[in-house]
């Protein structure tokens, strides 16, 4: 990694593309995180900003973690300055619209890990965004870890007549971790309480990571913007612990997921990232841990049912 590596008044530094070598995913401890904030470069710090222009370099890290330790960091950075550019996924680019003045959309190619990139497949895409970054630009790369403190969340969505469903769900069907994946017939069970309590059920996320589910609203594939006035409209959102689920969380909707309890970046449990360290908004979200990615359908209605 590198760091201090000065470009006209930019400063690269901790970067977080790996274009080469093996790819080696170390999960860092608390304090390492810590110190990697305290190793922040100047223009980070509490003095003022060197240049006008803030340049945020390409996230191309996991979507929570461009939720959870990203996008909120740069709209309390954005404050300090004329003018602010981010470069981004185009999916992503609601999350950044009340604060920036320019959006640079890319399409690096690689394996995202948390903040960072392995092994990139079209380093010219990543030479290309940043050749867009004037040369006077104040630039920050993705950080492993900011403090909340450091961030400033705001609430995305607004409710809707025209989107209002009682339950969302995100029915993950990914090829990388498949573990996490819940069966079709346990969302189709799920599906069949659901609907013999009389509640209407949608479904969001990408169609081919999704599954194709019988009686349930198609809400896939609509644009972010529309997917967190959805999330805003329903009652609860459910699922296993995903992205989508930690958007929920920035919309103040109640959440109902499940995951398993070891430990993550920074030493985190999912319990405690949905409970509280990334619950910026507070909002309710029920926890199923004991029996990790694969509940039994009666569990998940029981606790449905105790939420609604």
């Amino acid at each position: 990694m590198r760091r201090g590596q000065a470009r006209g008044r930019c400063t690269f530094f901790m970067s977080p593309y790996r274009l080469h070598g093996p790819s080696r995913i170390v999960v860092a401890r608390e304090w390492g995180g810590q110190l990697s904030w305290s190793l922040r470069p100047r223009c980070l710090r509490a003095n003022p900003p060197r240049g006008r222009v803030l340049f945020a370099a390409p996230w191309v890290g996991e979507f929570g973690w461009e939720l959870m330790n990203w996008q909120a960091f740069l709209r309390r950075l954005s404050v300090r300055y004329e003018r602010t550019i981010v470069c981004c996924r185009e999916t992503s680019r609601m999350l950044y619209a009340d604060f920036c003045n320019d959006l640079v959309f890319h399409e690096i190619a690689g394996s995202a890990n948390c903040h960072m990139a392995h092994h990139i497949q079209n380093p010219e895409e990543l030479e290309r965004v940043m050749c867009c970054m004037p040369a006077d630009a104040d630039c920050v790369l993705p950080l492993k870890y900011v403090p909340a403190s450091e961030q400033s969340f705001v609430r995305f969505g607004k409710p809707r007549d025209d989107l209002r469903t009682d339950i969302l769900i995100h029915a993950r069907r990914r090829e990388s971790y498949t573990e996490r994946n819940w069966s079709h017939e346990n969302w189709d069970e799920f599906i069949a309480h659901v609907t013999q309590m009389g509640l209407s059920v949608g479904a969001v996320g990408l169609r081919g990571s999704t599954l194709d589910l019988v009686g349930v609203t198609d809400y896939r594939n609509r644009d972010l913007a529309e997917t967190v006035d959805l999330m805003a409209s329903t009652k609860l959102v459910a699922g296993p612990s995903s992205g989508p689920m930690h958007l929920a969380a920035l919309c103040g909707t109640p959440q109902l997921v499940w995951t398993n309890q070891g430990r993550y970046m920074m030493g985190k449990t999912s319990r405690e990232k949905y409970e509280s360290w990334w619950n910026p908004l507070r909002a309710k979200a029920s926890v199923l841990d004991s029996d990790g990615f694969n509940p039994s359908v009666e569990s998940v209605v029981s606790q449905l049912e105790a939420l609604l």
